[in-house]
């Protein structure tokens, strides 16, 4: 009888585990955003153009929203993102992520614990911008400026501030290039 109730109080606490939970706890990750497509826009230019760009009297209205996209614009809430709608009439190149990478990039954005603090002192060109979609939905979007290893990232309820620790920039910047 003994031996049937060890059983029976096992299954019982192996069936009333949360899946999503155990997913959550996995390397203590809390996913920034719940998603089922990603798109990548990428803008080339280096800094010099940039700069030049930057430093003109007159600019059209092109070169402003590059401008406030690559160096000055970072959305606080969703509501804030309409211009993002819109990358491609800036020069961006839009790439959707294939779903066999999403797992990864799942891992990259989360939330868990991290022993290492970087600071980096430079100024940031956010050429890689990251949209995140639920049936169609923004759900979240993330800046990323893979020279100073700096994040703009917005949508999400969990605490950003340590994106990209451990190496994670490098990982990301091998999965999207």
């Amino acid at each position: 009888m003994t031996k049937h109730s060890f059983l029976l109080l096992f299954l019982m606490l192996l069936t009333s585990c949360d899946p999503k939970s155990l997913e959550e706890n996995k390397n203590n990750c809390k996913p920034y955003f719940q998603f089922d497509k990603i798109e990548h826009y990428f803008l080339s230019i280096d800094e010099s153009t940039l700069m030049k760009m930057d430093e003109k009297e007159t600019k059209t209205e092109k070169e402003k929203k590059q401008l406030a996209l690559l160096i000055q614009y970072t959305p606080d809430t969703l509501s804030d993102t309409p211009v993002l709608k819109n990358l491609k009439l800036l020069d961006f190149r839009k790439n959707d992520i294939p779903a066999d990478k999403f797992e990864q990039i799942r891992e990259i954005f989360c939330n868990r614990d991290s022993k290492e603090i970087v600071a980096t002192s430079c100024i940031a060109i956010y050429r890689d911008i990251l949209i995140f979609k639920k049936n169609n939905k923004i759900v979240g979007t993330a800046k990323i400026c893979f020279e100073c290893d700096q994040h703009v990232i917005t949508g999400s309820h969990q605490n950003t501030d340590d994106f990209g620790q451990s190496g994670n920039y490098k990982k990301l910047y091998k999965l999207l290039h």
